[in-house]
């Protein structure tokens, strides 16, 4: 099955009303249509970014319906995560629902060597329904192994969360070109680095309010127009992940949350171990809140 993973994937937040009581669907719906209908190629429901470990499973299947309502014609990866069979229940859910693929997240068990982590990807893999798409972020798998986990035909893309890119290119080296499709899993901030080994593909949380500044981000990479680049990662993007990623990223979320509110889109708190943002955070966000679309290349 071809899959088109290219380009900027969207990782959508889980919208709450009533602080965090109730998930909002309708908002959900809202938020999805709105990146898709910014241009947006791919959308991910379930990422971190929608605090995939803190819902209940009658909460992911809400997530994943209201993404799928709203998402037009971007290709639709569904985050999973939990026991192998719970991952293989949700993958079937996901097909049903119009989803393209699963974006598996690391194993929360925390025992278990590289070669266990194969065998897990590599039964998962030959098992899902859906193609998968690995999420690792996770150092115990080598160049070596990390090979044999996207060797499975239905293994379609690697969202690569480490900083390590010498691994990747190594990696990269001895698969086949084309036959996995390569995403800078960090977002915007590490993008030229990430371009330096050859992913100009990256997944982005910025993406949920400003579908424009993703893009723009990703067009100057292709364009190789380095200054442009640079520009909208110091005065955009890199203010935006700076505080995301404070204090082992309590702010992932929240930041997300708060430019949607200045776009006039209300999607709740977050819930613990993700944290409110501070008033010092605000105060360091708000110095972006003025970048306005008329600043994007157009």
């Amino acid at each position: 099955m071809t899959i088109s993973l290219e380009g900027v994937t969207a990782v959508l937040v889980t919208a709450y009303r009533d602080g965090t009581e109730h998930v909002d669907a309708d908002t959900i719906t809202e938020v999805a249509a709105r990146t898709a209908s910014g241009g947006v190629p791919v959308l991910t429901a379930l990422g971190n970014t929608a605090e995939v470990q803190q819902l209940e499973v009658s909460e992911r299947h809400t997530v994943l319906r209201a993404v799928a309502a709203g998402a037009q014609d971007a290709t639709l990866l569904a985050g999973v995560t939990g026991s192998m069979r719970s991952i293989l229940h949700e993958a079937e859910t996901a097909k049903h629902l119009g989803y393209h693929a699963i974006m598996v997240h690391e194993p929360s068990d925390p025992f278990g060597d590289e070669v266990g982590l194969v065998d897990f990807y590599t039964q998962l893999a030959e098992r899902s329904v859906l193609p998968v798409v690995l999420y690792l972020r996770t150092t115990r798998l080598d160049a070596r192994h990390i090979a044999e986990v996207i060797a499975p035909s239905n293994v379609v893309a690697v969202k690569y969360a480490r900083k390590d890119l010498h691994t990747l290119s190594d990696v990269m080296g001895r698969t086949e070109p084309g036959a996995c499709t390569w995403i800078n899993g960090l977002a915007e901030s590490q993008v030229p680095a990430f371009a330096g080994v050859g992913v100009q593909s990256f997944t982005s949380g910025i993406a949920n309010a400003r579908p424009d500044m993703a893009l723009a981000v990703h067009r100057a990479v292709l364009d190789g127009d380095l200054t442009t680049l640079a520009q909208l990662l110091a005065d955009y993007a890199g203010p935006v992940e700076a505080v995301r990623a404070e204090r082992g990223g309590r702010y992932n979320v929240s930041v997300i949350k708060q430019l949607l509110r200045w776009q006039g889109v209300e999607t709740g708190g977050v819930r613990p171990p993700h944290s409110e943002l501070s008033e010092a955070a605000v105060a360091k966000l708000d110095t972006v809140r003025a970048y306005g679309r008329e600043s994007v290349t157009a």
